[in-house]
């Protein structure tokens, strides 16, 4: 990570959080915040006039989710690069975060250690996830029987390395050209083969056997 200042609008409705934030962020000085909001309608009037650099964004927002947030933010076409901030441990909602263009997705009771590795990493092209994420389901690191990986068609095995990657459904629908739903349909697929459930697992089996 460069030392170029960025900046930053804080989008939560809980004062004393954002006071959290404030303050882990006033440890890292390359860091600027510009403005905060308690809705999220606020935060993308906020988005629309400052053009931040980043946002920390939660999911559950008075008058607009931050799910809605998101689908906006890729409506107007904005170079913000999104952290969701939640206490959502759900894969449903980490998988559509990452498909509406969030880079980084951080459980809140982890906030206080990890949000400057997020950071760095999201500012360096990466995507984050909470290392605790899915810890109610998470499967312990395994090597797949080549038989299981072998059941796959060519095209499951590119999404599945894909997947590995941190690539969401859009952006390897992308760069296949083929359809968002056609990507959800292989996904599907490979979860059954494998005997995997939701898309959490689905990214850790790929990070085990598939990315090196």
């Amino acid at each position: 990570m460069d030392n170029d200042q960025k900046t930053l609008i804080i989008a939560d409705d809980h004062p004393i959080f954002r006071l959290g934030l404030r303050n882990i962020l006033a440890q890292i000085p390359w860091i600027r915040i510009v403005g905060e909001a308690e809705t999220g309608t606020s935060a993308l009037t906020q988005l629309k006039h400052l053009q931040p650099d980043l946002l920390l964004l939660d999911l559950e927002m008075p008058g607009m989710d931050g799910l809605t947030v998101l689908k906006e933010m890729a409506h107007l076409q904005l170079d913000t690069l999104a952290v969701i901030l939640t206490s959502y441990d759900d894969d449903a909602y980490l998988e559509k975060a990452l498909d509406l263009g969030a880079r980084a997705y951080v459980l809140k009771d982890e906030a206080g250690d990890s949000l400057k590795a997020c950071l760095d990493a999201v500012c360096t092209g990466a995507v984050y996830i909470s290392p605790s994420f899915g810890n109610h389901t998470r499967m312990a690191p395994v090597r797949a029987d080549s038989d299981l990986i072998a059941s796959l068609t060519e095209t499951e095995k590119i999404i599945l390395s894909a997947v590995g990657g941190f690539k969401t459904s859009k952006e390897i629908a992308a760069e296949m050209d083929i359809s968002y739903r056609t990507v959800q349909n292989h996904r599907a697929s490979i979860c059954r083969k494998l005997g995997l459930k939701g898309a959490h697992q689905l990214m850790q089996f790929a990070r085990d056997n598939v990315q090196e």
